[in-house]
């Protein structure tokens, strides 16, 4: 009962997310969307794992809240430095 209630709060944590990819006034805005957008996403299926057991998705989440990490400092370099 308590994890249906966390996914539907983050869910609709989610679709807040991609309203403010769409409409985000600043190009750091996107990019702390969509940092938060896949955090979430990973707390989701952390939240799946545990439920269902599948603790070798636990790895695979961390894998990916690392590539997650690389992504956004590569693309926060890239805008720091603007199209040079």
């Amino acid at each position: 009962m308590i994890y249906t209630i966390l996914i539907i709060l983050v869910i609709l944590s989610l679709l807040m997310m991609i309203i403010k990819i769409m409409i985000g006034p600043t190009p750091w805005d996107r990019v702390l969307a969509f940092a938060s957008m896949s955090t979430k996403l990973a707390i989701i299926s952390l939240v799946y794992a545990i439920v269902n057991k599948f603790y070798i998705m636990i790895d695979i989440i961390i894998i990916f809240l690392v590539l997650n990490l690389w992504g956004i400092v590569i693309i926060s370099r890239f805008l720091e430095r603007g199209n040079k």
